[in-house]
């Protein structure tokens, strides 16, 4: 995409189309800033040591500096590109070796050129998820909480990291219900997906009705040794019902 749009006839559009497709507003933002990175920092001999450490994902950006002033000027050069002055970035440079830094969902600190990271969830993130009283199938709530557990042991690069990454995941859970999250804490996640063994059943489709009634459906099956897996669904809520646009 760099490529593509690094070229002397490139022109900066009000609404940016490439290929043919609308590009949303996030998604003009990145194509603006690749074109201005080009411009700037690709180019600039003062900049291209620090550019081989520079990357980017959407509108997160990092690079290895090793003062907070030089960070500032890599990134100033980039938004200078922009005459319409719109484009700006906020910077975090760690006060010490011991502090982590914020990208996307992990905390990074670099300590004697070693690499350390931990789980990590934005301040303005509300510790909403699926709610343990909520009306699913009790599968999909240990599903919810397994996966924010083998997220947090992933994004952890020891074993004192993952167990601070398994207090945030903990304060997170019990806000939603969860009395006692910590029995998944001692399974073993698989940091590749799952074979899956459910390719030649059939699947079926019910409504959940309660944890009772699924438990003998699936006890069923089992017994007769049916080739089928059940999906349980929710169904329709209240406000489906009550804010549907049809009568």
């Amino acid at each position: 995409l760099r490529d593509t749009i690094n070229s002397t006839q490139y022109t900066p559009l009000t609404r940016a189309r490439l290929f043919g497709w609308l590009v949303s507003t996030l998604g003009e933002t990145s194509v603006y800033t690749s074109f201005f990175e080009k411009r700037s920092i690709y180019t600039d001999p003062y900049f291209l040591p620090l550019s081989y450490t520079y990357g980017r994902y959407i509108d997160d950006a990092y690079t290895i500096a090793t003062d907070i002033e030089s960070a500032q000027k890599l990134f100033s050069s980039i938004a200078a590109q922009d005459s319409d002055g719109r484009l700006a970035w906020e910077l975090d440079f760690p006060n010490d070796d011991s502090n982590f830094i914020p990208f996307l969902g992990t905390e990074i600190r670099v300590t004697d050129g070693e690499v350390s990271h931990k789980f990590f969830r934005k301040p303005q993130k509300k510790n909403i998820i699926l709610h343990y009283k909520s009306h699913h199938p009790l599968d999909t709530k240990v599903a919810v909480v397994e996966k924010f557990y083998r997220t947090a042991e992933l994004s952890s690069s020891s074993p004192s990291l993952k167990e601070e990454s398994f207090e945030i995941v903990d304060k997170l859970l019990r806000c939603n219900g969860y009395t006692n999250p910590c029995v998944f804490k001692d399974k073993k996640f698989s940091k590749g997906k799952k074979r899956n063994k459910d390719k030649d059943l059939v699947h079926l489709k019910l409504p959940y009705l309660t944890e009772k009634v699924s438990y003998q459906i699936k006890v069923f099956i089992k017994r007769r040794n049916l080739p089928i897996r059940v999906i349980f669904t929710v169904g329709k809520k209240l406000r489906d019902i009550f804010c549907s646009s049809r009568p």
